[in-house]
């Protein structure tokens, strides 16, 4: 890598410091240059940026990512140790055969939604089920993203399996963990931070009960909020322009998902197959979440609080559809309305396993026959 010269170090930093000061001044030109190769935008400065965005150090990020430490670290070891274990006797039986073209060989890295080790059968683990599938995990529940491309374990596992397909989850994490979410909102209500023009735009496709429901929630957001999108855009940019760059896995299918339209409460969930769930929603602490730091900003309405989170989703979402027209073998999988009622989800991010079935199907489809759109929606 060569050395930047003063002239565009300063660029960087200024398109760094305005995602962080004016989001919404922030353009697609101004991305454009941001992840542009000349200027040799890092993972280290968009750590740095999460960092700035969220007050945090490093040690402290550090700390808040439990993925690998206490019970949730020893569950994700042991769930991946088993299945990495039964991925390795697919091999050994000669699972990676040329002439069977329908085999497939996957890697898959994320949260929670790819890796929940305890009851629920996740994603990951239905895809899991499929016999033409090798699925390699080295997902863990709880993981940060910007620790996923921090740690960049991804790239090594992908030279090395050279899989067909890479599953990618993350982000939430980053939003959502220590009432993050609390820097996003504002009780007060200024209004869209989003032109009116620019929402009516960006709603155009939804539908009714949904668009009004939205525009409520972005009453709510705060600019720090677009900062993050901003953030974790050029977070999956950079790394599908690293992977689609080293001319290794020019085949390779590289597949993500944005979350469904979660419920924000302290309530637990009971049902009748899962006798352990509302002890599980207890533990877990269902609400520290989404329900906690709404409340902690003052916003208790049950209807908005929904609103907002439909309206963060969305961008969430959103972000993702955008990025599948910039790579050629980069595509969605929209997991919204799939689990639109309270008793639809296990707890206050998570789904039951008959949910995250539907979503596996949708990958499933995705995989063997890929959408000329590149989003693939889940079939309730």
């Amino acid at each position: 890598m060569k050395q930047l010269d003063d002239a565009t170090l300063q660029i960087k930093q200024k398109l760094l410091d305005k995602i962080a000061a004016y989001p919404l001044d922030f353009s697609p030109t101004d991305f454009a240059l941001l992840v542009n190769p000349e200027t040799q935008l890092t993972f280290t400065d968009l750590r740095e940026l999460l960092l700035r965005i969220f007050d945090l150090n490093e040690n402290s990020l550090q700390q808040e990512s439990n993925s690998t430490t206490g019970a949730i670290g020893l569950l994700n070891k042991i769930s991946t140790y088993f299945r990495q274990r039964q991925y390795y006797r697919l091999i050994k039986n000669g699972f990676r055969d040329l002439s069977c073209p329908e085999r497939k060989i996957i890697v898959a890295e994320g949260d929670s939604w790819f890796q929940f080790p305890l009851i629920i059968k996740d994603i990951v683990d239905w895809l899991r089920t499929d016999p033409n599938f090798a699925v390699y995990s080295i997902a863990y529940g709880g993981d940060w993203f910007t620790n996923i491309l921090y740690d960049e374990k991804y790239v090594e596992e992908l030279s090395i399996h050279r899989p067909d397909v890479f599953l990618i989850s993350g982000g939430g994490n980053d939003l959502l963990s220590a009432n993050r979410l609390a820097i996003m909102v504002d009780a007060e209500a200024k209004g869209p931070l989003r032109s009116a023009t620019e929402l009516k735009n960006l709603l155009a496709q939804e539908t009714e009960q949904d668009k009004a429901d939205m525009l409520v929630g972005y009453r709510y957001l705060t600019k720090d909020f677009y900062s993050f999108i901003w953030l974790l855009k050029a977070q999956y940019y950079k790394l599908f322009q690293g992977i689609c760059s080293s001319g290794k896995f020019d085949k390779m299918q590289i597949i993500t998902q944005g979350y469904d339209y979660a419920f924000p409460t302290y309530k637990y969930r009971w049902l009748q197959w899962y006798r352990l769930q509302p002890l599980l929603n207890w533990l877990a602490g269902s609400g520290k979440w989404l329900k906690r730091p709404l409340m902690i900003k003052g916003i208790r309405n049950q209807e908005i609080s929904r609103q907002i989170i439909k309206a963060l989703i969305f961008e969430v979402n959103q972000l993702f559809i955008e990025l599948t027209s910039q790579f050629t073998n980069v595509y969605h999988v929209d997991c919204r309305g799939t689990a639109p009622h309270f008793h639809d989800w296990f707890d206050e991010l998570h789904l039951p396993s008959e949910k995250y079935r539907q979503i596996a199907q949708a990958y499933q489809k995705c995989i063997v026959n890929p959408p000329a759109n590149k989003v693939a929606k889940v079939v309730s």
